[in-house]
């Protein structure tokens, strides 16, 4: 993004750049607005990666549950494939339980396992490798598991977070857009250019995954990253000192 530092000399300027018939004229007040625009963008860029650390947190927390679990899903497998060698039904409730892979599935096998060993009690209590403190072990870590993928799980919440942040972040860009077009138009190649570099824009917290969700916001022209929130207040220091030099000259110029 780029920010102009904005004189009052420069605010007569800008406000005088001959856009296109179909664009509205650049006003003092849009110049101001930009760096509101830019606050609401660091408060729903905090808000978000909050909430992003949450769920980041509650992933890292469900990985050793998760690799126990599987653990003993594994031996319970191994019990039931002899079980059911000669049982078509048998096979094909186990062929269920291993078509996932992801930690959902994980989840509801842990659940299918579960009905299967109390329909099997008695053969699986007999069971010399350890079956029945796989089944045991299974049952205390269900619960556990089906909460912490819950805490994993973008809630609603932290889903709308991300949308009110990309919302934000958008309409910075289009301010920003007209600024710098403006600026450019009277200030290309002088000094006034050359002291004023874009600050950064970072892909900072990381994707949720949702990649169509990623997609169709590229297409709305916000980054397929986040926007940093250092990166956010940088440019409101940067257009703090341009709006309070339009704000301060707004009323010589006016008279």
């Amino acid at each position: 993004m780029w920010l102009l530092r904005n004189s009052t000399s420069d605010a007569a300027d800008l406000v005088r750049t001959p856009f296109p018939e179909d664009e509205p004229p650049l006003t003092r007040a849009e110049i101001r607005a930009l760096r509101d625009k830019i606050e609401l963008l660091r408060a729903t860029q905090s808000r978000w990666q909050a909430a992003q650390q949450r769920q980041e947190q509650a992933a890292a927390t469900f990985a050793k549950p998760a690799a126990e679990a599987a653990l003993h899903r594994q031996t319970l497998l191994r019990f039931f494939d002899l079980r059911f060698k000669k049982s078509p039904e048998g096979q094909k409730r186990l062929m269920a339980i291993r078509a996932g892979s992801g930690d959902a599935d994980l989840v509801q096998d842990v659940s299918d396992l579960l009905l299967l060993c109390s329909e099997h009690a008695e053969a699986l209590h007999k069971a010399p490798r350890g079956e029945a403190d796989a089944e045991a072990r299974l049952r205390e870590l269900s619960p556990l598991l089906a909460r912490m993928l819950a805490d994993k799980t973008l809630s609603p919440e932290a889903q709308r977070s991300r949308k009110l942040r990309d919302a934000a972040y958008t309409l910075v860009v289009h301010a920003e857009r007209r600024l710098r077009a403006a600026a450019e138009y009277w200030y290309a190649g002088t000094d006034k250019m050359k002291d004023d570099a874009p600050f950064p824009v970072s892909r900072g917290a990381a994707s949720t995954g949702d990649e169509e969700e990623d997609e169709a916001f590229a297409e709305d022209g916000a980054p397929e990253g986040d926007a940093s929130e250092e990166g956010a207040a940088d440019g409101g220091a940067a257009e703090g000192r341009a709006t309070e030099d339009v704000e301060s000259g707004e009323g010589e110029d006016e008279r």
